[in-house]
C-alpha cells in the first residue's frame, strides 16, 4: 500500500466514523425508545450447516430475497458488486466474469480453463470442470438468499473456488400454506429501442397439508439492446431474452425425513454480442452477421434429509445438461466472410452425502463424500465464403472422487477451533479432432490431479457483541490439457498443472447501539502459485501453462446502521493490492515484470445505499444508491483500461395492501463506465455498463 493509498484509507475511515458517531448521537437525541431498530439475524448454510452468518469464521455475505426485491435487482449486476471484494466484469449475458479478491488473470471470461469463481445452486455446482461453456445468470425472483463466500472454499465446495463461490438458495417449498407472487415491470434505456419488460410468478400449493408440497416458478424478461452494429445495420442489436422455469416437490415422509425433487430449466439468449469497438465509438460494433449467443442449462435433483439423532443424512444427486449455441465473426482475423458456428454442450451428474452433527455440545463435526463424472462435446469449425475450411472439436471427460471433513471444537465459552479438509482425486481425458472431413486428425490427451486443501480457523468471542476469528483456507483449480497440436519450432507443453491458492485471514465482527449498528473488517494476504495462463506461441496460437505466482493483500470492511425502523444505511469498503510475485514470461519475448497488477483488480471499490420510509399509510420510501470501481486493467498484455467508473441509481415507491409499486433509475448519470476489454486484432473491444434505464414495477404476494 502506497503512502497516498494508506492516506485515503485513514482520511475514508476517519470521516465514516466521524460522520457515524454524530448522525448515531443525532438518532439517538431525536428517535423515542420505543422507535429504534434491531437488525435482523441471517441464517445462512456457506458451512454445510445452518448457522448464523455472524457467528462463521468465514467472509460471506449473504443478500436476503427481501434485500433483492428491495433494491430491484435481477441479475448479477445489480448486487454482486455490492459485495466487498467482488468484482462482477459484466460482458454478455452467459459469459461474465465473477473475480474475488483479485483473483483472476482477464475480465474476460473464460481466459482459461476453469474459473476461480464457483457459482452453484442450492449447492449443485454450475460451472465446468474443463472448458467453461457459460454459466446461467439467475433471474433472483424467488430466491430465499444469494450467498457470496470470499476466499477460497476447497474444502467443502471443492475445485474452482480460487477466490470464492457464489451460492444460489432457492425459497423453499412452504408445506402449510398456500402463497402465490408476481413481479412485473417495464423499463426503457437510453440508446436503446424498445421497452424492457419483466414478468414473473411463483405459486406454492400444500397438496397435503405438512405432508406434500410443490412450488413452480417462472421467470421471463427482455432486456433491450443499446449497442449498435454498423456491419450488420442493426441498431440496438444485444438486446436479451431470458426464459426460466423451476419446479420444487417436497415429500415430509417422517417428521424426520424429507425428500425434495428439484427440477430447473433455464434459458438465455443475445441476438448479438454487447462488446462495442472502440475505434466506432462508445456503443458501436462491426461484424458481417449477428454473433448470438444462447444458453440453456437443465438440472434434475433429489436430495433427501434424514435425522438420525446423532446427525443429519443429507443424500444429493444431480443430473445437469448445459448447451451453448453461438456464431462468432472471425473475419477479423482471417478476412471476409469468415465465421464460426458453435454447437456445444455438456454432461454432468454428481452425489454427495454428507454427515453433519446436532449444534449441542463442545463438538460439532460434518464429514461427507463426493462424486462427479463431467463430459463435454465442444465443435467449433470455421466457415470461409459458406464453406467449411476446418473442423475444431474438443471431447473433455472428467471424473472425480473427494472426501471432506470438518469439526468444531469449543475449548470455552468464548474460545473454538476448526480444522478441516478435503481430499480430492481428478481424472481428465480429452479428445481433440481437426481438419475436415476424410483428413481428421485425433489426438487424445491425460491429466491426473489429487491433492488435499486444508483449512483452520480459531476464533474468539467474548460476548454476542463481538467476535474475532483467524483463517488459514486453501483452493485449488483442475489442470488440463492443451488443444493446438506441438508445432516443430515451439515445444508445446500436452498438459498444464493445477493451481493452488492459500489465504490467511482475520476478521472482526462488531455490532453497537443494541444492535442498531454492526461493523465488520477484515484483512486477507493471498498467496497463489502455479498461475494457470493462457499464453502465445511464435504461430499466433495458444496454449496454456503454468508461470509465475502472484499475492494479494486487502482489507474489506462492511457497515450496516438501523438507527430507528424508518432509515437504514448500508455500506462496504474494499482495499485490495493485487500483484504478481515474481517476473511472469508469456512467450514470445514478452515478460511481465514482478509487481504487475492483477488484471480486473481494482484497488478501491465502495457502495452505499440508504433508505428511508416516509411515516404514511402507504408506506411510501425511497432508496438512493451509489458504487465506485477504482481503474483497472484488462490483461497482463494488452492492459486496456477498465473500471474508474461511478453508478447511482434512485428507487422510490409505495405499498397498497399486497401490492408494492416501485418506480426507478438505474446509472443515473449515465455514466459510460467499462467494465471488461480485449484487443480483437486492430480493435479494442469494451463492454460498458447498462445506459440509464428508467421503468416501473409491479410486485404482488399473498
Amino acid at each position: 500500500m502506497t503512502r497516498a493509498d494508506s492516506l485515503k484509507l485513514r482520511i475514508f475511515i476517519g470521516v465514516s466514523l466521524a460522520a457515524l458517531s454524530a448522525a448515531t448521537a443525532s438518532a439517538q437525541e431525536q428517535a423515542p425508545p420505543d422507535s429504534v431498530s434491531v437488525l435482523e439475524e441471517v441464517v445462512v448454510t456457506a458451512s454445510k450447516r445452518s448457522e448464523n452468518i455472524r457467528e462463521l469464521a468465514n467472509s460471506v455475505t449473504a443478500f436476503t430475497g427481501a434485500d433483492l426485491a428491495e433494491t430491484g435487482a435481477q441479475s448479477f449486476a445489480d448486487y454482486l458488486n455490492t459485495a466487498p471484494g467482488v468484482q462482477f466484469q459484466a460482458a454478455t449475458p452467459g459469459v461474465s466474469n465473477v473475480t474475488i479478491r483479485g483473483v483472476g488473470t482477464a475480465t474476460i471470461y473464460p481466459d482459461q480453463g476453469q474459473s476461480t469463481t464457483g457459482i452453484y445452486l442450492n449447492d449443485i455446482p454450475l460451472t465446468d470442470p474443463g472448458f467453461a461453456l457459460g454459466i446461467p445468470d439467475l433471474n433472483v425472483f424467488d430466491v430465499d438468499r444469494v450467498e457470496v463466500l470470499r476466499g477460497p472454499q476447497g474444502t467443502l465446495f471443492g475445485s474452482a473456488t480460487l477466490g470464492g463461490a457464489v451460492n444460489y438458495v432457492l425459497k423453499p417449498v412452504n408445506l402449510n400454506d398456500a402463497q402465490f407472487s408476481t413481479l412485473v415491470g417495464t423499463s426503457t434505456t437510453s440508446h436503446g429501442g424498445d421497452l424492457s419488460y419483466t414478468a414473473n410468478a411463483a405459486i406454492n400449493a400444500p397438496i397435503v397439508p405438512g405432508v406434500f408440497g410443490v412450488r413452480v416458478t417462472g421467470v421471463r424478461s427482455y432486456d433491450v439492446g443499446y449497442v449498435d452494429n454498423v456491419g450488420t445495420g442493426r441498431d440496438n442489436a444485444n438486446s436479451h431474452d431470458v426464459y426460466g422455469l423451476r419446479l420444487n416437490a417436497l415429500w415430509q415422509i417422517t417428521p424426520d425425513t424429507s425428500l425434495n425433487a428439484f427440477s430447473f430449466w433455464d434459458r438465455s439468449h443475445s441476438d448479438d454480442n454487447s462488446y462495442a469497438y472502440q475505434q466506432l465509438g462508445e456503443l458501436t460494433r462491426t461484424t458481417l452477421v449477428p454473433e448470438t449467443l444462447t444458453f440453456t442449462t437443465f438440472v434434475n435433483s433429489l436430495r433427501l434429509e434424514s435425522d438420525l439423532k446423532f446427525a443429519t443424512l443429507t443424500l444429493l444427486g444431480a443430473h445437469s445438461e448445459k448447451k451453448q449455441e453461438a456464431l462468432s465473426d472471425l473475419t477479423i482475423f482471417y478476412g471476409p466472410p469468415t465465421t464460426s458456428p458453435t454447437n456445444a454442450k455438456t454432461d454432468s451428474d454428481m452425489f454427495e452425502a454428507r454427515l453433519v452433527s446436532p449444534d449441542d455440545g463442545r463438538l460439532k463435526w460434518l464429514a461427507g463424500l463426493y462424486y462427479g463424472k463431467f463430459s463435454e462435446n465442444y465443435p467449433s469449425p470455421t466457415i470461409q465464403g459458406g464453406v467449411n475450411v476446418g473442423d475444431f472439436t474438443v471431447d473433455y471427460d472428467s471424473e472425480e472422487i473427494s472426501g471432506f471433513a470438518e469439526a468444531t471444537y469449543n475449548l470455552s465459552d468464548t474460545w473454538k477451533v476448526t480444522a478441516g479438509g478435503r481430499y480430492y482425486d481428478i481424472e481428465l481425458k480429452t479428445m481433440i479432432t481437426s481438419g475436415l472431413p476424410g483428413t481428421y486428425t485425433i489426438r487424445q490427451g491425460k491429466q491426473s490431479e489429487s491433492g488435499f486443501s486444508p483449512r483452520v480457523s480459531v476464533t474468539f468471542q467474548p460476548n454476542p457483541d463481538l467476535m474475532l476469528y483467524g483463517l488459514i483456507s486453501r483452493g485449488f483449480r483442475m489442470g488440463g490439457v492443451n488443444l493446438n497440436p506441438p508445432i516443430a519450432s515451439f515445444p508445446t507443453p500436452a498438459t498444464y498443472g493445477s493451481d493452488s491458492l492459500t489465504n490467511y485471514e482475520i476478521g472482526v465482527r462488531t455490532s453497537w447501539l443494541d444492535r442498531q449498528l454492526i461493523l465488520d473488517t477484515t484483512l486477507f494476504y493471498i498467496d497463489w502459485k502455479d498461475i494457470q495462463l493462457r499464453l502465445s506461441r511464435p504461430d499466433g496460437f495458444a496454449y496454456a501453462d503454468n508461470a509465475g505466482a502472484a499475492r494479494s493483500v486487502g482489507v474489506e470492511s462492511s457497515l450496516v446502521w438501523a438507527p430507528s425502523p424508518r432509515f437504514d444505511l448500508r455500506a462496504n469498503l474494499t482495499y485490495l493490492d493485487s500483484e504478481l510475485a515474481e517476473p511472469l514470461n508469456l512467450g514470445r519475448g514478452t515478460v511481465i515484470p514482478d509487481g504487475r497488477t492483477l488484471p480486473g483488480a481494482s484497488k478501491w471499490s465502495i457502495s452505499e445505499t440508504a433508505t428511508y420510509h416516509f411515516e404514511a399509510e402507504s408506506e411510501p420510501y425511497i432508496a438512493l444508491s451509489h458504487r465506485y470501481i477504482s481503474g483497472a486493467e484488462s490483461d497482463f498484455q494488452s492492459r486496456l483500461p477498465v473500471g474508474d467508473y461511478s453508478l447511482v441509481d434512485l428507487r422510490a415507491g409505495a405499498v397498497f395492501g399486497e401490492a408494492d409499486i416501485a418506480v426507478f433509475v438505474t446509472n443515473l448519470t449515465d455514466e459510460r463506465g467499462i467494465t471488461a476489454a480485449s484487443s480483437m486484432g486492430s480493435y479494442t473491444s469494451n463492454f460498458y455498463v447498462r445506459p440509464r434505464t428508467v421503468g416501473v414495477r409491479l410486485a404482488w404476494s399473498r
